[in-house]
């Protein structure tokens, strides 16, 4: 963002606003307050300014010193209405400009355009305007719509370091990642020390599929600001998909993010009564930034359905950035138990679940963008726990409890890797509802086609060489055999070469990128096996491709991420989809290939098979969950009672 508070002087401006001369007693409660903001004592620097504007509430320079002080406290609607009094009575084009930016902080991009644009029709060179401007359409998703504004705001400014940072964002946006990285790049070059470009540079790194660069940007840029979460939430979610982090290191990385983020906001914790009635319907909350079209509606959905309300009263918390007809959807199900949090800061969201009396909490993003895990440091209901998003650990003490299964940490794993005591369901962590259920299954392809087509549709961010290594194994040893995969453009070209080192023709590559969901759904009519990623198994997409008839090789492994195909498979009851080797996995994959017979009818039937397995039956698993929920209810009450 670019703020115009201290450095932009327009003329006939005394420190940065249009003045009138006050009177002697507010001019001494001003240079009181300016005394105390220059030595850091903001609280007696914001009364000072409320003094003087309790004598004069029109007082420009007072307004603008005083949203100045709330901006930076991330206060940003209380700033925003001073700014809004200050151009009523100065319509300077910079003041506007920190309207807007403020407008931004709160999500309202409506509003942070339109004044962004009366900025510019009063200023048309001003570039922090045209700036932030820009940075509102990213938000909106219109990176196309933004670039523009963003280069004629380089353009003015070019050695603005932030201006690199915000283009590198919006081109990343676009997926020209070569050019955002440029950008990072300059902008490191002009101020090494900006956390935000080593944040950025990150970014740009992952989908550049550099891990090991991104992980030291991204710890670089917490280095310098201590207070980016997203950034060291970002390291962390590399980290998942690196071959050489153990879930003991991974363990480590999430309790060094709680003791870096979400310590501080222990102060806000307060005790929770003991209450008897073990019978009572239990409060459940759901937090999450993702009540919208995201796999996480593949699972929450069904269990919604078939909570036992008379037994569950169910609150949800959303903090979704772009609301969508899936929003609406949720919120129509919630009725006046959503609560929209997206627009609260961490403690007030945790006052808002405290003032529902929520029983148990549970977290739906671990580490995933947008998480609200220091909501729950706050400690505002009695139990807390973690589901969905991916069976890790949060790291954080104040999470009481992980939910798993059997397969995922099956007897013998060491849980004392995990910040949370572990809660295993019977059979499986997850229930699937396809989106598109009226998508049929197609044919077994390989007969019309006359050769095997491999499928590889799950995050490219999981694609790292290792995983691109086994999968040319398994081609290798499929003569004529394809392989469908996701890519970017820029990555394409050193995925063909690292097949054709293994032996396997460029012409047996085909690539797709990010399309609609039914159209990826429509892509497994051409596949006949899936091949999983490691370590960071698939999930949605191995679900999905049951739900088409596509069987997924998967290999198991020693953390729990890279057991998720294996609990998949095994509830599915097809163990010969799990191999323990990368030997085993050729092998499996090249056993499906060269029978098919067996791959036409266990495509016929897989869809069956899944709705009939624990995977495909919501009233089942709901039941599951909910037990779990009425035993930690229990468990608690008998140990504070």
């Amino acid at each position: 963002m670019a703020l115009v508070l201290k450095t932009h002087r327009p003329r006939g401006s005394v420190n940065g606003a249009p003045t009138v001369k006050p009177q002697r007693t507010i001019g001494e409660l001003l240079d009181r307050a300016l005394e105390h903001q220059r030595a850091g004592r903001r609280p007696e620097a914001e009364a000072a300014y409320r003094k003087v504007l309790a004598r004069k509430p029109r007082h420009d320079r007072a307004l603008f010193m005083l949203s100045g002080l709330l901006f930076e406290a991330g206060r940003f609607e209380e700033a925003s209405r001073y700014l809004e009094s200050l151009v009523e009575i100065v319509p300077h084009p910079a003041y506007l400009t920190n309207l807007g930016e403020a407008y931004r902080r709160q999500g309202e991009l409506d509003a942070a355009a339109d004044a962004c644009q009366r900025a510019l029709a009063a200023d048309l060179e001003l570039p922090e305007a045209r700036h932030n401007l820009g940075l509102t359409l990213v938000d909106a998703g219109a990176p196309a719509r933004a670039l523009p504004e963003l280069e004629r705001a380089l353009a003015l400014r070019p050695d603005s370091a932030p201006f690199h940072v915000s283009l590198a964002w919006a081109l990343l946006g676009l997926g020209r990642v070569g050019e955002s990285l440029a950008h990072c790049r300059r902008a490191l070059t002009l101020a090494p020390a900006l956390a935000s470009a080593h944040h950025h540079l990150g970014d740009a790194l992952v989908e550049e599929g550099d891990r090991a660069g991104a992980i030291a940007s991204y710890r670089r840029a917490v280095e310098l600001d201590p207070t980016d979460h997203d950034a060291h939430s970002n390291l962390i979610l590399v980290a998942l998909t690196d071959p050489s982090y153990d879930a003991a290191r991974l363990g480590d990385e999430a309790r060094a993010w709680a003791r870096l983020h979400a310590e501080p906001l222990r102060v806000h914790q307060r005790p929770h009564p003991t209450d008897g009635d073990r019978g009572r319907p239990l409060r459940v909350g759901y937090v999450s930034p993702d009540f919208r079209a995201h796999p996480v509606r593949h699972f929450l959905r069904p269990l919604l359905r078939h909570h036992d309300r008379s037994a569950f009263d169910i609150f949800l918390y959303p903090s979704v950035e772009r609301p969508d007809a899936t929003t609406d959807a949720y919120r129509a199900w919630a009725g006046d138990h959503f609560r929209d949090i997206r627009r609260l800061d961490d403690v007030s969201a945790a006052e808002l679940v405290r003032r529902d009396r929520i029983d148990i909490l549970v977290d739906l993003a671990v580490h995933g963008a947008g998480h609200r895990l220091r909501l729950f440091a706050c400690k505002p209901a009695p139990i807390q726990m973690t589901w969905l998003g991916y069976a890790g650990t949060t790291g954080l003490p104040e999470i009481d409890y992980r939910i798993t299964d059997p397969f995922i940490d099956p007897p013998g794993t060491d849980l004392g890797v995990y910040t949370e005591a572990s809660l295993s369901l019977p059979e499986s962590f997850w229930c699937y509802g396809p989106v598109d259920a009226e998508q049929a299954v197609s044919p077994l392809p390989a007969p019309r086609a006359g050769f095997v087509t491999f499928g590889g549709l799950g995050s490219p961010r999981k694609t790292h060489p290792d995983v691109l290594s086994l999968w040319a194994r398994a081609l290798a040893a499929v003569p004529r055999s394809r392989l469908l995969l996701v890519a970017a453009e820029h990555a394409r070209e050193a995925i063909r070469g690292l097949f054709a080192a293994a032996g396997v023709e460029a012409e047996r590559l085909e690539f797709t990128g990010r399309i609609a969901h039914g159209d990826y759904l429509a892509l497994y009519d051409r596949i006949d096996v899936g091949l999983d990623t490691f370590p960071f198994a698939g999930g949605t997409t191995t679900l999905d491709a049951a739900w088409m008839g596509v069987p997924v090789v998967t290999l198991s492994g020693a953390t729990a991420l890279h057991r998720g195909g294996v609990s998949i498979a095994m509830n599915l009851g097809l163990p010969e989809l799990v191999a323990r080797t990368p030997d085993e996995f050729v092998a499996a994959a090249a056993r499906l290939a060269g029978d098919l017979d067996r791959l036409g009818r266990l495509r016929a039937n897989l869809r069956a098979r899944l709705e009939g397995s624990p995977l495909g039956d919501a009233p089942r698993f709901a039941r599951h969950l909910e037990a779990v929920f009425r035993a930690a209810w229990n468990r608690r009450n008998s140990r504070t009672g």
